[in-house]
C-alpha cells in the first residue's frame, strides 16, 4: 500500500526499493509452471499400468504434499471440464477482478491529466490488457458456476489505493499526476505480485496457474518500465 506523505520529497520512499528479486521470481515461477505442465503431460503419456490393467496418471502435489494419482480418463475429463481447482484458484480470481478494476479506473484518468506522452501510451496499453484479463477471470469463474464480482469492493486488496489516494489522483494534473500515478501503480502492481505468489503456491488448476503466471510476468515487467518513467520526476 502507498504510504501517505507530505510534499513531493516524501514520495521518494516509493522508489527507494528495487524489485529485481521479485521480477526474477516471476520469471522463475513462469518456468516452474511450464515444467510442471510438461511433467504432467509426460506422466500422462507414459502412464503406468495398475493392477486392473488401466493406465494411471501421477499428479504432482503442492509443495510439502504427496503426489496424487488418477485414472487417465478421469484425469483428462477433469482437465477438459475444469474440475481440478481449489479455493486458492477461485480466491485469486475473485480478488484480482476488483484489483484490476481499480487499475482500469486509474488508467482511465491518464489521457486527460498526464503530462508525459510516454505515460499516456503506456497506460493505454495497460488499460486494454487489464480489461481483457478481467474478462478472462470472469469466464474462469462462470465456467465453474462461481459468482463473478462486479469489480467494486469495500475491501482493499494488497496494493490497492485508498479512497483518499484515489481522490488525490483524480484532483492532480500534469507532472504531479504523473508522479502520483506511477507511485500508486507500482505499489498496486506489487500487491498483485503478492497475490500471484499465494496463488502459485496454493492453487492447482492449470488454466488458473497459466493466468497467474502471465499476470505476474507482465506486471513485473511493467513495474520496471514505471520505475524508469518515475526517475524523470
Amino acid at each position: 500500500m502507498i504510504q501517505k506523505t507530505d510534499g513531493g520529497a516524501g514520495q521518494e520512499g516509493f522508489t527507494a526499493k528495487k524489485h529485481d528479486s521479485r521480477r526474477r521470481g516471476a520469471v522463475l515461477a513462469a518456468c516452474g509452471i511450464l515444467a510442471v505442465t510438461a511433467l504432467t503431460s509426460a506422466q500422462a503419456a507414459s502412464a503406468s499400468t495398475v493392477d486392473d490393467g488401466g493406465p494411471t496418471v501421477v499428479i504432482p502435489g503442492a509443495p510439502g504434499e504427496e503426489n496424487d494419482t488418477s485414472d487417465s480418463g478421469d484425469w483428462q475429463d477433469d482437465q477438459d471440464s475444469g474440475d481440478r481447482w481449489n479455493e486458492a484458484d477461485a480466491a485469486f480470481m475473485r480478488m484480482m477482478i476488483p484489483h484490476h478494476a481499480q487499475a482500469v479506473e486509474m488508467t482511465a484518468l491518464v489521457d486527460e491529466r498526464a503530462h508525459s506522452k510516454q505515460l499516456i501510451r503506456f497506460a493505454e496499453r495497460m488499460h486494454l490488457a487489464q480489461e481483457a484479463e478481467i474478462d478472462a477471470m470472469g469466464d474462469w469463474l462462470a465456467e465453474r458456476g462461481l459468482e463473478i464480482p462486479d469489480g467494486e469492493t469495500d475491501e482493499l486488496m494488497p496494493g490497492m489505493l485508498t479512497p483518499e489516494q484515489m481522490e488525490a489522483l483524480r484532483a492532480a494534473e500534469g507532472k504531479e499526476f504523473d508522479r502520483l500515478f506511477l507511485e500508486g501503480m507500482i505499489a498496486h502492481h506489487e500487491g498483485a505480485l503478492d497475490m500471484c505468489d499465494t496463488a502459485q503456491a496454493e492453487g492447482i488448476d492449470l488454466d488458473a496457474q497459466q493466468m497467474v503466471t502471465h499476470i505476474a510476468s507482465s506486471q513485473a515487467g511493467e513495474i520496471a518500465r514505471m520505475e524508469d518513467l518515475l526517475r524523470k520526476y
